[in-house]
């Protein structure tokens, strides 16, 4: 300004890319673009320049300052967020991953080879819902990979591993998560079978119980003659090596038998028995129907399941041509596409 002024004679343009660079607040735009004008010099922006001899400059100034200027901000904020989001990340430890320092002013994360297979063994482990997700910690941690309860638990949740990271939300705007330049060491399929084991939302299946000793087999369904209690056993070490006995739970002077002697006697008992041929035949019959059914049964399963992913595809279709038609941003597009895709992985599980 102050060489337009001493200059007045030898200035008659000054051109800026946008009008969020010419100035930040439209009032003082305003009022130095009024200075211009009567000094002689047309202020105009490259990108959408105005027509200073039409009676609406002022109405369209105002519309397209505040357009890129919103604009603006939104980009710094992406840029800015992002920027925090890999700051972030780095600074916060992950577990399964290392910060290397590339250079003074460049650092990026990369899979530790020496704790990842620990981490993906955790989410195999968890997937299977036959432990339960902090008997599967106590268990790595004996092994000697110890991460507090409260970490794991996190850890479980946490879509870093599946190469996510969380925008958080902004001005009314819900959080999202976009792909990270890091490498993913736990596949979705497995993730997302985690999460619903975690809300409650899996069918149960049934739980492993403890190891069966072979030599008392027969445990659980013994009594004792003398006073009607189960039987139970155990396995002692005497001269000459190691014996196994069932005694009666209540009073060991009861009862106490080498297992041995109990099972030989059992399987030739059973072997004596010979099985009824009407009911054979009619058990027979019954499987036959069963199969049957099981087999129609499933082709309506395997229906209902094309047609759950076929709408999904549909669903996923439906977003990319509208994103590509303009009328979804891209944060909408993603959140969606995260949605939809989930709801995939969920049928094919």
């Amino acid at each position: 300004m102050n060489y337009i002024r001493k200059n007045k004679s030898r200035v008659n343009k000054l051109l800026f890319l946008q009008w969020d660079r010419y100035s930040r607040d439209i009032i003082s735009a305003s009022e130095n673009l009024k200075e211009l004008l009567k000094s002689g010099v047309e202020p105009n922006a490259i990108e959408a320049p105005l027509d200073f001899n039409s009676d609406t400059w002022p109405l369209l100034l105002e519309y397209r300052h505040n357009a890129t200027t919103s604009k603006g901000q939104k980009t710094q904020w992406t840029v800015f967020m992002e920027h925090w989001q890999k700051e972030n990340v780095l600074i916060k430890h992950q577990e399964g991953y290392k910060n290397v320092r590339i250079s003074k002013h460049e650092t990026h994360v990369e899979i530790d080879t020496n704790t990842a297979p620990f981490i993906q063994a955790m989410f195999k482990e968890v997937a299977k819902d036959i432990e339960t997700p902090c008997y599967i910690r106590r268990k790595f941690a004996r092994k000697g990979y110890n991460i507090p309860e409260s970490s794991f638990l996190e850890m479980l949740r946490n879509k870093f591993y599946i190469g996510k990271i969380r925008m958080p939300a902004y001005k009314g705007e819900p959080e999202y998560y976009v792909n990270g330049e890091h490498e993913a060491i736990i596949d979705e399929e497995t993730f997302y079978k985690v999460q619903e084991i975690l809300d409650g939302k899996r069918k149960k299946t049934p739980k492993l119980s403890k190891a069966i000793n072979l030599d008392l087999y027969l445990r659980k369904f013994l009594i004792c003659p003398v006073c009607g209690c189960a039987l139970t056993g155990a396995t002692s070490s005497g001269n000459g090596g190691k014996y196994t006995y069932y005694f009666c739970c209540n009073n060991q002077k009861h009862i106490r038998v080498r297992s041995e002697n109990v099972n030989e006697e059992f399987a030739r008992y059973t072997a004596q028995l010979k099985p009824n041929k009407t009911v054979l035949d009619l058990y027979n019959e019954i499987l036959k129907d069963l199969q049957s059914e099981r087999k129609g049964e499933s082709k309506k399963e395997v229906a209902a399941l094309q047609n759950e992913l076929s709408t999904v595809q549909k669903r996923i279709n439906s977003i990319e041509d509208k994103y590509l038609d303009g009328d979804l941003t891209k944060e909408e597009y993603n959140r969606m596409l995260e949605r939809y895709t989930k709801e995939g992985v969920n049928v094919k599980s």
